[in-house]
Order: structure tokens, then sequence, then C-alpha cells
């Protein structure tokens, strides 16, 4: 059928894929999210680096890439009302050196977490409470971070409560509140999800869940080392000696250029089995008891490498860095859940 006459159809535009930026992106683009016709990954990153010039194409290229809440390469297909998140290094990654900038310092918030622990572990034992607490919460906060950027949701608040309610329940009931502390987490997952429906899906509910069961054993785990109810009296000195070791040791391979027999996970595993001895030797303690409470602790970090990637990549990935400021407290909330009861078992 011909119609010579004017159209009678009202011609509406057409949905389109949306890009989503964060932090130096947004700045240079001027405005967070932004919808650009392309049917592939690489075709809509390259119509906005057209738009927005040579310093966001830097950008781009040394960010992470999500469509719909999962990690994407450019050769991905794209339609109408997909979601693709671009991810700078600020959220973790590497990037270019240039100019210092105020993020720049976010590097070192696992630095100052760790003194605020040691200084903490010097003070009483309701300042190591509130330190314990306090990391929880910052952790998850991190995570909440990882899991937006996703465009996905995360309840941290729950982490803290949990946290909070097991380091009390450590406090006043002992071991007996290190079994509870699985159902405080229980609790305060189901509780957030009750008050606020989002949360009741189980891409929201279930990764809450984990990380409050974790953050909580961990917190209630270290408040037991710490007190009356611990097997040593430098529990939690060795602890932090073995964790910042193990630690630090596997960033400095991490990041350092690639030598040959140096694999970060060894290193990590190695640096908190010899810290663990050393603390057993330097407070006169038995060395084999502290040398497989060292090997406990260092698979526990490994395979935080592994439990970490699943939270912020939503795989499995021991090759990739991860996203977020405080990703190696994976590992270390990890360590610190097992903690108490492997000092139980083997002193």
């Amino acid at each position: 059928m011909t119609c010579n006459g004017p159209s009678s159809y009202t011609l509406y535009p057409q949905p389109m894929p949306k890009l989503r930026l964060f932090a130096n992106l947004r700045e240079i683009a001027g405005q967070s999210t932004v919808e650009i016709a392309s049917d592939t990954v690489g075709g809509l990153l390259d119509a906005a680096t057209a738009k927005y010039g040579t310093d966001f194409e830097k950008g781009v290229r040394v960010s992470r890439i999500w469509v719909n809440g999962e990690s994407a390469s450019r050769d991905d297909a794209v339609g109408a009302g997909d979601e693709v998140v671009v991810l700078p290094p600020v959220s973790g990654g590497s990037q270019p050196v240039t100019a210092v900038a105020p993020v720049d310092f976010l590097a070192f918030a696992p630095v100052l977490i760790a003194l605020a622990a040691v200084v903490a572990n010097l003070a009483n034992q309701e300042i190591w409470a509130a330190i314990l607490v306090g990391v929880s919460l910052v952790w998850a906060l991190d995570l909440n971070s990882v899991f937006s950027g996703r465009g996905r949701l995360f309840a941290p608040l729950a982490v803290g409560v949990a946290a909070a309610g097991s380091v009390m329940a450590a406090h006043v009931m002992g071991g007996s509140g290190f079994g509870l502390s699985i159902g405080l987490a229980v609790l305060a997952s189901v509780g957030w999800a009750i008050a606020v429906p989002v949360y009741r899906d189980v891409m929201v509910y279930a990764p809450t869940l984990l990380v409050s069961a974790i953050a909580a054993m961990g917190a209630a785990s270290l408040g037991l080392a710490r007190s009356s109810h611990s097997p040593s009296e430098a529990a939690v000195d060795i602890f932090l000696l073995t964790v910042i070791a193990g630690v630090t040791l596997g960033a400095v391979v991490e990041r350092a250029p690639a030598m040959p027999f140096l694999d970060p996970f060894a290193v990590t595993a190695i640096g908190a089995v010899l810290a663990s001895v050393a603390g057993a030797v330097i407070w006169d303690l038995d060395v084999v008891s502290h040398l497989l409470v060292g090997l406990g602790i260092a698979v526990a970090l490994v395979a935080g490498r592994g439990f970490g990637s699943m939270l912020r990549l939503g795989r499995v990935s021991l090759t990739e860095r991860l996203p977020g400021v405080l990703s190696s407290l994976d590992g270390v909330f990890l360590a610190a859940a097992i903690y108490y009861p492997l000092l139980s078992i083997i002193l």
C-alpha cells in the first residue's frame, strides 16, 4: 500500500545502549550516563572516545568493562536497554603514572588499616572490638562500591551489624558466641531483606549473606583471640604479623616486573608461614604449632583471592587485578574467620 500524503505515524527515538561512567571518565564526559547507538561494546566505546577525546580514550584503555553486571569484551554485542559500565582504575587495576591525584592516596588505605589494627591491639579490648567492627564495615563498603559499579545492589550495613553483634556475642558467651556468629549474619541479612524489598533478590541476598557470615566469624574470631578465652596471649600479635607479612610480600611481587620462579601466591603463602614461625620465636612459643597455624593462614590468604574474585568479578580469576581499594582484605577476613578454631585445635 502506497501513502502519498503526510505520514500518519509518529516516529519516536529507539532505545539505545546506555554507557555508565565513573570517576575521571565521568568528569571528562561531564555526565555519568550517556546513550550511544552501537551494536557492539567496542563500537560504543569508539563512538564515546570520538566524542570525548584523547584523555577519555586513555581512561577507557585501562578500565574494566561490564555489560548488565557481567564482565565483557569489545566484541560482545549490545542492544537497546543494555547498560555498559566503564570502571576506571580508581576502583582497582593499573593505570599510567601521572600527576598525583587525591584518589591515588586510596592505594594506602590497606596500610592505614593495618596500622590502625596494630595500634588498637596495643590498647584495650573495647578499642580492639571497635576496630574489628569498623574494618568489617569498611570492607563491606569497598565491596559495595564494586557491586555498584557493576550496577548491582549490596547491603554493607547488614555486614556491619552482623560483625558488631558477633563481637558482642563472643565477648559475653566466649566460644559459643563464635558459633552464634553465623546465625547473627543470617538474621542481619534477612532483616535487611525484610526491611528493603529490593534486597530480597537472590543476586543481592546471597553475596550479602556470604560476606556477613565471613565478617561476623572473622570479627568474633579475632575478638576471642585477644580475650581470656584465647589459647595464647600473643595470638593477635602473631595473626597481625602473619597476614601483614604475607599480604605485603605478595603485593610487592604482584606489582614488580615479572621475575622467574616468583609467584605472588607462593610468596604470600611462604611469607605468612615464615612470619608465623618468626612470631613464635619472638614470643617464645611452640614453633611447630605455629608452623601449622601459619600454614592454615597461608591457605586462607591464597584461597581469599579466589573468594574475592567471585565477589568482585563474578567469576574465579587468579591472574587479574581485582577492582576495589581493599581487595587484600578478602583473604585476611577468610583467615580471620578460621583463626580462633585453628588455635583451639592446634594449641
